[in-house]
């Protein structure tokens, strides 16, 4: 999906590239008929997919040897596929920058406090529909980064790091969820919710655990909730699974009395579903 460009810092984007998948009717129409390609659709899981490419090349450290990561990054795209972001730019705002401060919790990394993505038009007209460029750098001062007229800016001025619960804290949390160590996520009754580590391309079905390591995939365990009981599936290709101290093979499903204690990729994460 990236390549690296010809100078330092700037990788090129070809988002036709970006990995999807459709479900539900979408699915079954496209199945039924034979449609022409679709064009190249640059949107938030393709621009998610990008960054998160260009973190995994970075290849600059900290004298530990961590990776230290960019915290600006500049994408120019065509005039066309920047107007239609525009038009989501809000909510776009809100979902990247969440995903992308869970990624870099989630890699451990070194980075200044806060990070910036902006969206920028390719004024010069040499980008086509589909493509983009990518520039990263590391800025010692965000608020001093300049705005181009018209870009897309999304700011994090602060990276959101899991506090653990005080220990003499009485606090009690109410609702289906699944509590750890770095936090809680809520859970759905009835339905099926995927449950692993942060990742662009998971689908709407995941729920991204807090704390969870590169030990756990992505898509690890499937988790239905139907009254005091829950229905844990390990789910193919996915790491280790025990459920109360008992090991799952791939696809194997069992019925949990809640709460039920889950460890994920070796013990690399633990934590319990309960009600």
């Amino acid at each position: 999906m990236i390549t690296r460009g010809a100078n330092a810092g700037t990788f090129l984007v070809d988002f036709s590239k970006a990995r999807r998948s459709r479900k539900g009717i979408g699915k079954s129409i496209e199945s039924i008929f034979v449609r022409a390609p679709a064009p190249v659709t640059v949107d938030g899981q393709a621009l998610a997919q990008a960054i998160v490419a260009v973190m995994d090349a970075c290849d600059f450290t900290d004298v530990q040897g961590r990776a230290w990561l960019w915290n600006e990054y500049r994408i120019f795209l065509s005039r066309p596929d920047h107007d239609r972001l525009r038009d989501v730019e809000d909510a776009l705002r809100t979902d990247l920058l969440s995903l992308l401060n869970e990624e870099i919790v989630r890699r451990d990394a070194r980075m200044p406090e806060g990070f910036l993505v902006a969206l920028v038009v390719d004024e010069g007209d040499e980008l086509n529909e589909g493509r983009g460029v990518l520039r990263v750098r590391h800025r010692k001062d965000l608020a001093q980064a300049p705005v181009v007229p018209g870009e897309i800016t999304m700011r994090a001025d602060r990276i959101a790091k899991p506090a653990p619960k005080a220990p003499e804290s009485t606090e009690r949390e109410s609702g289906l969820r699944v509590v750890c160590e770095a936090g809680s996520i809520g859970l759905p009754e009835g339905r099926p919710m995927a449950l692993g580590r942060a990742a662009p391309d998971v689908g709407a079905d995941h729920l991204a655990l807090p704390g969870a390591g590169p030990r756990v995939s992505r898509r690890h365990i499937s988790v239905t909730i139907r009254g005091n009981e829950a229905e844990i599936v390990r789910l193919p290709g996915s790491n280790p699974v025990e459920v109360a101290g008992v090991a799952l093979a791939e696809g194997e499903a069992v019925r949990a009395v809640l709460p039920a204690a889950v460890g994920l990729g070796g013990g690399a994460w633990r934590g319990t579903v309960t009600r």
